[in-house]
């Protein structure tokens, strides 16, 4: 006899902010369930289904951020916590002897704590856009407010980084999978080759155009060549907030202990003071001038396969045994709104992943925030 689904049937929450991510989730569902008779108005769509033996309830926001999470968590009451899966920009650091540890396109980046932030950031910083001496800069907020992810994120994510280096794991079988199943949204979801993977020098600035073919290729970052194409999945902290950080002075100086910055995004600064989560990105582009969405179909896939191997490495029961998470409404949604403003439904890869230049307002300076360009982070 086939077991009837209600809301109360789904223990794991998944979101997603952009169509290629929303597709590539879909698409690793192990199965799809009917949707469920509405409880009440509203905004989000809802996709269920069952994902490594997880009922898992696959979140497409409507009108904006924080009420996407508040609006789900109301409606699925057994929600232990959430990924949040989508794409972001990397962070890269100077060439590496060992190339593994270049982050590159197609790269996954988790948001995982650590190097003297403290747990409680749950692998998220917050920024804002400032001028400091008369130039835009970004400042990192302090890090209170946040939701850490549940020690059953943190325990999987440990076991997959051990399943992983003995050769296990599912994620690049299920990136090949996807690739090749012919979904609309996702027809130019293969992989893009190295050769369009081209980190330019720090100083260097985007000539012209909308591509890169009139910039100075010996202005080209030269880094060693992987063994393989498989995604590299890197742990460390995601900046999350708005606007884009789009120009060469964002970019991350260069490395000095402690630092651990890997990955910009402007998805999820807000949702993220609602309910524990857990970020995942998949990269599609660097922190700076030179733009390059090619890598952005194939960057939501590889992100959505890591997050179907975490949970294949969570067992049920865990979830089941981890406690229901204490949701409430922020006192003033529209602050805690944020970066997270029009960038659900309507929003798409417009609004998200396609400004131009930061706008910065001027701030004064403040004891407890860190300028991003200049402080080690």
């Amino acid at each position: 006899m086939t077991e009837e689904l209600t809301y109360d049937s789904y223990t794991v929450g998944w979101i997603c902010m952009l169509d290629p991510a929303l597709c590539a989730a879909r698409a690793l569902l192990d199965e799809e369930h009917d949707p469920l008779p509405p409880k009440e108005i509203d905004d989000n769509n809802y996709f269920l289904g069952k994902m490594a033996n997880h009922n898992v309830v696959i979140v497409f926001p409507g009108s904006y951020g924080v009420r996407a999470t508040t609006q789900a968590a109301r409606a699925f009451p057994n929600i232990r916590f959430a990924l949040m899966v989508g794409v972001g920009r990397a962070v890269p650091r100077p060439p590496n002897s060992d190339p593994r540890k270049d982050i590159r396109l197609g790269d996954v980046v988790v948001g995982s704590p650590g190097n003297g932030h403290g747990e409680a950031t749950g692998g998220v910083l917050q920024y804002a856009a400032v001028r400091v001496a008369g130039e835009p800069s970004f400042r990192i907020k302090p890090a209170g407010g946040l939701n850490k992810p549940p020690p059953v994120l943190l325990k999987a994510i440990r076991r997959l980084q051990l399943d992983h280096g003995f050769g296990k794991g599912k994620m690049w079988t299920d990136i090949d999978q996807v690739v090749n199943l012919g979904v609309p949204a996702l027809e130019d979801a293969g992989y893009p080759g190295v050769e369009h993977d081209r980190l330019f020098k720090f100083e260097y600035k985007h000539s012209s155009g909308e591509d890169c073919s009139s910039c100075d290729v010996t202005q080209i970052e030269n880094r060693g060549a992987r063994k393989t194409t498989r995604s590299v999945v890197h742990l460390g902290l995601i900046a999350s907030g708005s606007p884009v950080m789009v120009s060469p002075i964002h970019r991350d100086p260069p490395p000095s202990p402690g630092k651990s910055l890997v990955c910009t995004d402007r998805e999820f600064a807000g949702l993220m003071g609602t309910f524990p989560c857990l970020l995942i990105k998949g990269i599609y582009d660097y922190t700076d001038s030179h733009k390059n969405k090619i890598w952005l179909q194939y960057a939501a896939i590889a992100a959505a396969a890591y997050a179907k191997d975490l949970l294949r490495v969570i067992h049920p029961k865990e979830v089941e045994i981890t406690p229901l998470p204490n949701i409430t409404e922020p006192p003033n949604a529209s602050q805690a709104n944020g970066a997270t403003q029009a960038m659900g439904h309507g929003a798409g890869v417009g609004s998200s992943l396609e400004a131009d230049r930061p706008q910065v307002k001027k701030e004064n300076t403040r004891a407890d925030v860190k300028i991003l360009r200049a402080e080690s982070i």
